[in-house]
């Protein structure tokens, strides 16, 4: 040993205290199993290598790669539950509007405070032949030439992540400043197609192609349902 271990009043335990300790005790790394993962045990073999010291040794690296593993998912497991939480803190403020406009501001207000979006855009699909009730400018017209930018996205009904090309960025980010470099853009489907919804970042690797899109399906599925009901109630 390279450090003489304390009692509880301070004073230190020699060597031989502790190995006298430990012989009294033999139980004592059966109780305390992470004890004997941090001690150094060496067996005397000559210039061979030991297969035991090797084994530890590999025993140990893959203690280390399991259990930071485990920290990952620890920590992945926590940021579900938040988003989870803001995601249903957003859906009872959604479902709480009293028209359109005051559901729109709901939306753009709870993605950039609650979801930490630098950039939110919104193109709503008009039902039937025109606008319904007082236009704002979020609404569009079926045929709207805009449309055929997110056409793709809208009738695969998911949710694309990733950098968004320079007329996406201009159709559905109107101001200029935002300088949204990626981007998820959400289908809003219920019985019809809704419209779409941009969460776009200043950050190019916020959104990228390979990461889940789970919240996005169903942030997108709950803002469809809300809007297409006020929508058609004109």
């Amino acid at each position: 040993m390279t450090e003489s271990a304390k009692r509880n009043d301070g004073t230190r335990l020699d060597e031989g205290e502790v190995a006298g300790y430990l012989a009294s005790h033999p139980d004592l790394l059966q109780r305390y199993p992470e004890v004997l993962g941090q001690l150094e045990l060496y067996h005397d073999c000559g210039d061979a290598a030991s297969l035991i010291e090797r084994q530890v040794h590999v025993l140990r690296k893959e203690n280390a790669g399991l259990r930071q593993r485990l920290d990952d998912m620890v920590r992945v497991a926590r940021q579900n539950e938040g988003t989870a939480e803001r995601l249903h803190e957003l859906t009872l403020e959604l479902f709480a509007a009293e028209d359109l406009q005051a559901a729109v501001e709901a939306l753009r207000a709870g993605l950039r405070e609650g979801f930490q979006a630098d950039a939110v855009g919104l193109l709503l699909i008009a039902p039937g032949e025109g606008a319904a009730g007082d236009p704002i400018p979020e609404l569009i017209r079926a045929d709207d030439p805009e449309l055929a930018r997110f056409r793709p996205i809208l009738e695969r009904g998911r949710p694309s992540c990733g950098p968004p090309t320079d007329a996406q960025r201009r159709s559905i980010f109107a101001d200029p400043e935002d300088r949204v470099a990626s981007a998820a853009l959400v289908p809003m489907v219920d019985e019809r197609r809704v419209g779409l919804l941009g969460i776009g970042s200043h950050d190019p690797e916020r959104y990228h192609a390979g990461q889940g899109t789970v919240f996005l399906r169903r942030l997108g599925a709950t803002a469809g349902r809300v809007l297409d009901r006020l929508l058609q109630r004109g």
